[in-house]
């Protein structure tokens, strides 16, 4: 995969490519990406007075629970316990006031201040608490969706992904005599109709997701590869690839509780829901809460097991606290599989949770830097890096890529201050979306990786306007950022050793008195020579890097 940014009419860059004597391995840190990992849940109840907003979110990523039930006639808020001494109480299905509006508006907002990422779902369950029966009459529902749709697209910024719920006990989709298919599918395609397409939109099982889709005959129609389904993914475009599902019965068992069918003649079963989020769910949030597993059913809620699936499903997000019992095993387990520098092999002290906890989402490694060795007057300065994507999944939202250059700067009689100067160029043709994880299958049992996760970007970029003041040359260290669109300080953590400016990628010289163009340049056979490459043979992948290589399972050799 090749990213190019091209710059229209610039001259042929002529100068050699050197490769950068950097640190490419993963540190093997968690890293603070607040839109992918473990996160922290938070009901927040809603008043047609407003109520209170969340003021402190529990984590960095939150898992807000907004509740609307005294919104809906159905739905009671307190009951009588006490032989008739108190009444029972209900909400009323009423259109959602402003107040109540404005505690949802003001919770993003704190969010946002705290620098965090959220995991929207909203339902009439009054405080969570699984109470069956709550969704109001069909025309409410819809009526808010339509009110709550423009204040979701205003906070597209820190929503990871809206988790349609306002159906059921929990949000879930179940235990509601009134819940249809083609209610939820209602629902689900008004709320896409009504945001914009930043906004990502999940249900709870493949069914309701297909049914959204437009599919009907699931366990005929739904195989990624079927008539049917190209059919309906022309027609349906770029929405194919925004609707996706949460699997609050994650790995509990095969079906993962029913979120998968076992009769795949009438339902979607395990594989050609994986399958499908495997293609269309490639920039998708998928997650959930991981389940302890049920008597008599097939264990799967293993690291091993997800460091397979993983993959597949491209997981990003999961709940820490439940299954609380699963989430205590995974760390106090050892992790037997290698997965280049994750070596259970090797590492005694390597959890299994640490495993998940790091890989959940994408994780970007600096593999490989080659830079331009000398950029002169002209300003012409070129790029050749190659990262690989060792997490589960992609990033899921547009970012903006930069290169910031590190520029000592003069004062006086001394050559430099402490502080150097730092000059930021937003790569616009860079998009860090496209820089996918490993694709990973199954041949005859045994597990092969077919995509390796190495992604390569090259670009040339024009610093001829960067002033210098009157710094006329000298070593200049860049470094690539990925940061949010809105908020700057929202920004990736690569894997590499830690930096203030993003992943270090090497050093340039400039000298004002040299011409780019005329320098002499590496020959593209001298380059090749030591350039890392990956080796294919049939399905076998191994990963040649100067003294270090890697085996087909991730396993250095």
């Amino acid at each position: 995969m090749v990213m190019l940014l091209a710059l229209p009419q610039s001259p042929v860059f002529a100068a050699g490519l050197v490769k950068q004597d950097i640190d490419t391995t993963d540190h093997m840190l968690t890293l603070t990406n607040y839109d992918r990992g473990f996160y922290t849940p938070q009901v927040l109840h809603i008043k047609p007075s407003g109520g209170k907003p969340i003021e402190k979110p529990y984590s960095k990523l939150l898992h807000l629970r907004a509740e609307i039930s005294e919104f809906s006639s159905r739905a009671w808020l307190g009951i009588d316990t006490t032989g008739g001494k108190k009444d029972t109480t209900w909400g009323k299905s009423q259109d959602l006031t402003e107040d109540a509006l404005g505690v949802l508006q003001t919770t993003f907002d704190n969010i946002r201040k705290n620098g965090g990422h959220v995991i929207v779902r909203i339902c009439y369950d009054p405080w969570y608490n699984g109470r069956s029966n709550v969704t109001p009459e069909h025309k409410w529902v819809l009526r808010h969706v339509e009110q709550l749709a423009p204040v979701l697209s205003k906070n597209t910024d820190v929503i990871v992904a809206l988790e349609m719920g306002m159906h059921g006990a929990y949000g879930e989709m179940h235990s509601d005599t009134s819940i249809t298919y083609d209610r939820v599918a209602e629902a689900t395609n008004l709320m896409l109709r009504s945001t914009p397409p930043e906004l990502k939109i999940l249900t709870r099982t493949g069914n309701y997701s297909a049914k959204v889709l437009g599919f009907d005959n699931w366990g005929v129609d739904f195989h990624i590869d079927g008539e049917k389904f190209a059919e309906i993914a022309k027609a349906k475009g770029d929405t194919m690839y925004r609707v996706g599902m949460f699997n609050d019965g994650y790995l509990g068992t095969q079906y993962d509780y029913g979120t998968w069918g076992a009769d795949c003649k009438t339902s979607i079963c395990r594989e050609e829901g994986v399958a499908w989020l495997e293609k269309y769910g490639i920039n998708t949030p998928y997650g959930g809460e991981a389940l302890t597993t049920a008597n008599g059913y097939q264990v799967i809620n293993t690291p091993e097991f997800l460091a397979y699936e993983g993959f597949r499903t491209h997981t990003s997000y999961l709940n820490i606290q439940w299954n609380n019992n699963l989430i205590d095993s995974w760390k106090k387990s050892h992790f037997k599989g290698t997965d280049f520098e994750y070596d259970g092999t090797k590492i005694d002290s390597l959890t299994g949770f640490k495993y998940i906890n790091d890989h959940l989402g994408y994780r970007y490694v600096l593999r490989e830097s080659w830079l331009s060795d000398t950029v002169g007057s002209d300003g012409m300065f070129r790029a050749k890096l190659r990262f690989q994507n060792v997490g589960f999944g992609n990033l899921t939202r547009k970012m903006k890529t930069k290169l910031v250059l590190s520029i000592p700067q003069r004062q006086g009689n001394l050559d430099t201050v402490p502080a150097p100067l730092a000059k930021y160029i937003e790569m616009s043709n860079v998009d860090f979306r496209d820089v996918h994880s490993r694709t990973i299958s199954v041949a005859g049992g045994d597990t092969v990786m077919t995509f390796d996760g190495n992604n390569e970007i090259s670009f040339d970029v024009n610093l001829s306007e960067l002033k210098y003041g009157d710094w006329s040359g000298g070593n200049i260290d860049v470094y690539l950022s990925v940061c949010g669109e809105t908020i700057g300080a929202d920004c990736i953590q690569f894997a590499n050793r830690l930096s203030g400016y993003g992943v270090y990628i090497g050093r340039y010289v400039y000298d004002e008195n040299k011409h780019t163009a005329r320098l002499n340049s590496i020959s593209k056979s001298a380059q090749k020579q030591k350039v890392p490459f990956v080796e294919r043979t049939r399905n076998n992948v191994i990963i040649r890097d100067g003294e270090r290589s890697y085996k087909l399972n991730g396993s250095k050799q």
